[in-house]
C-alpha cells in the first residue's frame, strides 16, 4: 500500500486533531512531530503511538526526504521559511510544506463540516 509520510510542526488546536485522525489512516505514516509544549496532549498522543517527537521543528527538517508532507501550524512565522531553507540546502524539492489554510481545509474534511474551520493563525500566509 502506498503511504504518505507526514510530519506535523505544531500540535495545538489544529495539529493535534489532525494527528489523531491521521494516526487512524492506514495510508498515513507519521514520521515525526514537533511542539514546544512537550507535555501537551498532542505530544502525549504521539508518544503513545511511538511517533518521533521533538520540541524543535528544525529537527524535523533534518529528516529531509523521509517526509513527503509537513503540516506547519506552529503559529511562528519564522518556522516555514526555516523549513524551506533547510530543505533547499539539502537539495530537497520534494517535501511539501502545508500551511494554515490547507490544514484548516483538511480539518474541515475530517470534521465533515460545511464551513471551513476557523484559523488560529490569521497571519499565516504561506511562503509562496
Amino acid at each position: 500500500m502506498d503511504k504518505v509520510r507526514i510530519a506535523i510542526a505544531g500540535l495545538g488546536r489544529t495539529g493535534t486533531p489532525l494527528l489523531e485522525y491521521l494516526l487512524t489512516r492506514p495510508w498515513a505514516e507519521i514520521v515525526g512531530v514537533a511542539d514546544g509544549n512537550e507535555n501537551g496532549r498532542g505530544m502525549k498522543v504521539a508518544r503513545e503511538h511511538g511517533v518521533f517527537c521533538t520540541p524543535d521543528a528544525d529537527v524535523l527538517a533534518a529528516k529531509g526526504r523521509e517526509i513527503d508532507v509537513i503540516i506547519e501550524v506552529t503559529g511562528d512565522p519564522a518556522v516555514k521559511p526555516m523549513l524551506r531553507d533547510a530543505f533547499i540546502a539539502q537539495g530537497n524539492r520534494e517535501t511539501v510544506i502545508c500551511h494554515d489554510v490547507i490544514a484548516r481545509m483538511l480539518l474541515s474534511i475530517v470534521n465533515d463540516t460545511d464551513e471551513l474551520v476557523e484559523t488560529f493563525h490569521p497571519g499565516d500566509k504561506g511562503i509562496g
